[in-house]
């Protein structure tokens, strides 16, 4: 079943505050502080990270709500490492009419990392709704490359703006890598988004010899690395997006992108595969690229057959047990505009 969202209707921005549930509820208010207690709208916080110490001080055991005002929070960054097996949900509230705004001002910043999770058994059940960001290097990353890893996220409703280091003047580094990256990510779902501008320049140095280069390519919208499996990425628009949109590397199996339109959005390809030609990394397998509606990418029109595609050798880390693996992408429905 599609999911699919009207983004010009008001009904899809009220629907987006936190589910009515037993739950601690803490507020945020671009006019707040972090000397308050955030335990009304009165005594709002103002940063992701007084939210963060307040529930690292506290440690609730039940749900976690974050009610994120309407208004702009300007340069915000956090590395999130409070997790308790219950859902952490950071929404607008009830009856909001607009999104509220996290605006890293172009100077490099990435929104919201998280940090490393202790018990592999404990999701870590983040959940990103309603949100706008923008103007971010890199805009959420779920996940640093360690294990054990994080599952049962979910990203929905969010807006994801001018994102890369194209908007950020080439801060911290020139060459940016995703609006949202996971790694060693998995089971979540990421539902009724829109990702418009999410750019490298085509011109930058990014490793200080003097040279310039096209990082164009370097960048997706969604970029699920590294055992990053089971995901779901439905009904999201990509527009505007100078490298491939969604990309898959290394061990990410069996996600499932359906249902998506892509807009003047992907270099080579709207959805692509990776691992280098050598080394040690393992392709993906079984990833479904269905029922998708694809236009031209960011650069024209795709080549022939390269809607998806995918690079490196198919059959490195092959067991040798004589079993055949999935393919690495199965593509169908694919509607080609």
């Amino acid at each position: 079943m599609h999911l699919r969202r009207k983004w010009a209707t008001l009904c899809g921005v009220l629907a987006l505050g936190p589910a009515l549930v037993s739950a601690t509820t803490l507020y945020m208010s671009p006019s707040g502080s972090d000397s308050n207690t955030g335990a009304s709208t009165k005594a709002a916080l103002k940063t992701l990270k007084g939210v963060l110490a307040k529930v690292t001080a506290t440690k609730p055991t039940d749900a976690v709500d974050i009610v994120v005002a309407e208004g702009t929070f300007a340069s915000q960054s956090v590395i999130w490492n409070y997790f308790n097996g219950q859902p952490i949900t950071f929404a607008p509230p009830t009856g909001a009419t607009t999104k509220p705004i996290f605006d890293g001002e172009g100077t490099g910043l990435t929104w919201f990392t998280m940090g490393d999770s202790a018990d592999a058994a404990v999701p870590t059940n983040l959940h990103f709704i309603g949100l706008t960001v923008t103007n971010y290097w890199l805009g959420l990353d779920l996940g640093r490359n360690k294990a054990p890893g994080n599952s049962y996220n979910e990203v929905r409703g969010m807006l994801f703006e001018r994102v890369g280091a194209f908007y950020t003047h080439g801060l911290p580094n020139p060459k940016g890598y995703a609006a949202l990256r996971l790694q060693q990510s998995s089971n979540n779902t990421i539902t009724g988004n829109r990702f418009h501008g999410v750019k490298n320049s085509n011109a930058a140095d990014s490793d200080g010899d003097g040279s310039n280069e096209d990082l164009t390519g370097y960048i997706h919208a969604i970029y699920a690395a590294h055992n990053s499996r089971g995901n779901v990425i439905a009904d999201n628009e990509f527009n505007q997006v100078t490298g491939d949109a969604v990309r898959t590397r290394d061990g990410s199996d069996d996600n499932l992108i359906e249902g998506n339109r892509f807009i003047t959005a992907g270099k080579y390809s709207a959805y692509s595969d990776w691992i280098a030609d050598t080394g040690d990394e393992c392709p993906s397998h079984g990833n479904r690229f269905k029922d998708n509606t694809v236009g031209d990418g960011y650069f024209g029109p795709f080549k022939a057959g390269f809607v998806t595609h995918v690079y490196g050798p198919d059959d490195r880390c092959s067991d040798g047990g004589g079993g055949t693996l999935p393919a690495r992408i199965i593509e169908t429905g694919t509607v080609v505009q």
